[in-house]
Parts: C-alpha cells; sequence; structure tokens
C-alpha cells in the first residue's frame, strides 16, 4: 500500500512543469559530456543523516543558439547498497535567466521506477538544451527520489549548487 501511495506521489510530481518561456527553445536528448576544460563541477554534501551529494557541470561560456549539456550525478555516501523510486530521470534540471524567470520546461515521463544504487555508487544525468538569446544563466538540477528503507520509504531531494552559464551574441 505504501508503495502505491509512493508511486501516486511521483506521479502527480512529475506533471508539474517548469514555468515556461517566449524564448525560442529546443530539448534534445543525446549523451555526451561538455568538453573538460569548459566544465565547472561542484559538489554539496546534503545534511549528515544523508547518504548522498549531488554535482552540477555545465560549460562556463557557449554560443548563443549552440547546443550545450548539463550534467548531473548523485553519489551514494552509503557503505552498502540502496534502492530508490523515481520518475524517468532522478534529476529535474532548471535554468533561469538573469531575472530568475525559468527559460526551460519538460515533464518527466514514467514513474515508479526502482532502481539499485550501489555502496559509494553514482547515477549521472545528462540535460542537453540550447538558449538563443545572450546573457547570463542560472543552472541548477535537483535530484528526487524516494529511498526504499525496508517497510517504509523516505522522500529525498538533493539540490546541486548553482552554477552560471554565459550565452554570447553570435555576430
Amino acid at each position: 500500500m505504501k508503495k502505491l501511495i509512493i508511486i501516486i506521489i511521483l506521479t502527480l510530481m512529475s506533471l508539474v512543469a517548469c514555468e515556461q518561456s517566449s524564448q525560442s527553445k529546443q530539448q534534445f536528448t543525446i549523451d555526451r559530456c561538455p568538453p573538460e576544460e569548459q566544465a565547472v563541477i561542484t559538489s554539496i554534501p546534503i545534511s549528515p543523516n544523508e547518504p548522498f551529494t549531488a554535482s552540477i557541470s555545465v560549460p562556463k561560456q557557449i554560443k548563443s543558439n549552440e547546443v550545450f549539456i548539463v550534467e548531473a550525478t548523485l553519489k551514494s555516501l552509503s557503505d552498502h547498497d540502496l534502492t530508490i523510486l523515481h520518475a524517468s530521470g532522478v534529476f529535474y534540471f532548471s535554468i533561469k535567466d538573469s531575472n530568475g524567470k525559468g527559460v526551460n520546461s519538460f515533464v518527466m515521463k514514467d514513474v515508479g521506477i526502482q532502481r539499485p544504487i550501489q555502496s559509494k555508487g553514482i547515477i549521472t544525468e545528462r540535460y542537453v538544451y540550447r538558449i538563443d538569446n545572450s546573457g547570463t544563466y542560472e543552472v541548477t538540477a535537483t535530484a528526487k527520489f524516494s529511498l526504499d528503507e525496508g517497510d517504509n520509504f523516505k522522500e529525498v531531494e538533493v539540490e546541486t549548487n548553482k552554477e552560471s552559464i554565459e550565452i554570447v551574441s553570435v555576430n
């Protein structure tokens, strides 16, 4: 019964879309890493009671209308294997302009995916995007999942640090 409630909660969470923008935008689903020299990677540990950290990697600067990749990683700090339950992806990615307005939106498909994460294991997801307008944008990601604790599920959210990406005009 508790698993059914968790699945319903995750279904409702997946139906909530981020704020939309009038910018021209396109989302792709390819899987490749940004060049290392452009990437900024930082990690924020959550409370000492939680066995996870999250980090994000973004290019420092790209040209307008150029495809770029944001990579988020969830790392288990636990000494034993765990099982998590999540939507089609673990991470929800957020890109905001300098006024704090969201410029990306997406809806998670598929809910109730049960997945093991090994001791000290990692889960990495990539979000590929393109922004037409020049400016500085704030990028974050939040891992949202349920942690299987035997008879119970514990809701967990792990937010990455905020990183900036500069979009420069192509003349």
